[in-house]
């Protein structure tokens, strides 16, 4: 049986138990626990099981019998409308089943007097792109542009439900890949936004409340700050598409270089967030020339955020497909090979510059050209004292 852990803090009129699984547990009375996969957003911690309603003879007729399980426990300091919401985004990806890049919702309940939720998913038999990117380093261009791509069609998915579902927390733990590396499945709706078109006004407004600072710092927009301080109402009308956008350029950016284009010492600050509203990123040729313009030109628009640079803003993932699709049939262009942004314009962090001068200094003077030509000019020396006393031996030799 699953053991219950007391927590000392309470939340309105009862104390809330935080509960975990062991293998062999039963799950609202069907899942079987097999083994803890890890841990995912908001503290939560993902098993996989088996279904044992499901026999193996239907298994083979494509049914799933193995599912991965998240355990979402309520954090004390969550408030009543938080925990409405959480449990509301949770059903949410429920409507986004039978996606080829979206992982698949089979159920959500409730348990432990409402302050856990279970909810039970398609498992993908694979790693994230976040222990790809680990292993790697990082991606050719071939193979981000590759990644990127089937990310972008899984945000146009979610993106075209006639009441869109922003993802808002996209990051590479957030991205699964199949096992052969070939496909990718958008995972983790915990914290999505439900957005409506509304036809006669065309303006859009978040069904769900957005008043807490939920996301992964590094890869949050900096739109979120323009939330804080403002009503309900207000709130709503900021939650828009460049959520996710932002989150894909942080992403599309970490594939190719292997860093993320906004620096802090600590990635849990969430100082980290106002960055792009001070700094630009940095020119990417300036470490790897490699890359083309256009593919910089399109990170530089999902990660536009200063109010000189709005107006470079990507207002659908069609837009950025569209980019992205004119750079891979049309790559010499010279409309893709001028920088949206030029150099001279950005302001950039210290940490992000690449000073040929500083790294120079940094080098150890064993590794410098100079020490070299030294070595090389000492050894001719030597050959040619050496050279000069043999010959005066051997002519003196009696």
């Amino acid at each position: 049986m699953p053991t219950q852990k007391q927590n000392s803090t309470t939340v309105t009129t009862s104390q809330l138990t935080k509960i975990e699984y062991h293998t062999n547990d039963l799950i609202l009375n069907k899942y079987r626990i097999v083994k803890q996969l890890g841990t995912g957003g908001m503290s939560s911690i993902v098993y996989q099981a088996e279904d044992t309603t499901i026999k193996n003879d239907e298994f083979m007729a494509n049914k799933e019998k193995i599912v991965a399980i998240k355990v979402v426990n309520r954090d004390p300091t969550w408030t009543d409308a938080d925990w409405t919401k959480i449990h509301d985004e949770c059903v949410t990806s429920q409507r986004a089943t039978n996606k080829k890049n979206i992982v698949n919702t089979y159920e959500v309940s409730k348990i432990n007097n409402g302050n856990t939720i279970i909810i039970v998913m398609e498992f993908i038999d694979g790693i994230s792109l976040h222990e790809h990117l680990e292993k790697i380093g990082n991606f050719s261009i071939k193979e981000a542009v590759y990644y990127f791509r089937h990310i972008l069609e899984a945000i146009k998915e979610l993106h075209s439900f006639n009441e869109k579902i922003i993802h808002r927390d996209l990051k590479p733990e957030n991205i699964m890949l199949t096992k052969d590396l070939m496909n990718i499945k958008i995972i983790d709706f915990g914290i999505s936004s439900v957005v409506v078109e509304l036809e006669l006004t065309n303006d859009k407004k978040a069904i769900t409340s957005e008043e807490s600072l939920f996301g992964t710092f590094p890869y949050i927009s900096p739109d979120l700050l323009k939330m804080r301080g403002k009503s309900a109402t207000e709130r709503q009308q900021i939650i828009s598409e460049q959520f996710d956008f932002f989150s894909l350029g942080v992403i599309f950016y970490e594939m190719l270089m292997g860093e993320k284009p906004f620096k802090i010492a600590d990635e849990h600050d969430q100082n980290v967030i106002k960055l792009p509203l001070t700094y630009d990123m940095m020119c990417i040729s300036d470490i790897n020339p490699t890359i083309p313009v256009a593919i910089e030109n399109i990170i530089f628009r999902c990660l536009a955020s200063k109010d000189s640079d709005l107006k470079f803003r990507y207002h659908s993932v069609n837009e950025i497909m569209d980019d992205l699709n004119n750079y891979s049939t049309t790559p010499e262009k010279s409309t893709f090979n001028k920088l949206l942004k030029p150099k001279n314009e950005r302001t950039l962090q210290l940490t992000n510059t690449f000073n040929v001068q500083a790294q120079k200094l940094k080098e150890k003077f064993y590794e410098k050209p100079w020490f070299y030509w030294l070595l090389f000019s000492i050894a001719i020396v030597i050959v040619v004292v050496i050279i000069v006393l043999v010959s005066d031996h051997i002519i003196n030799f009696p």
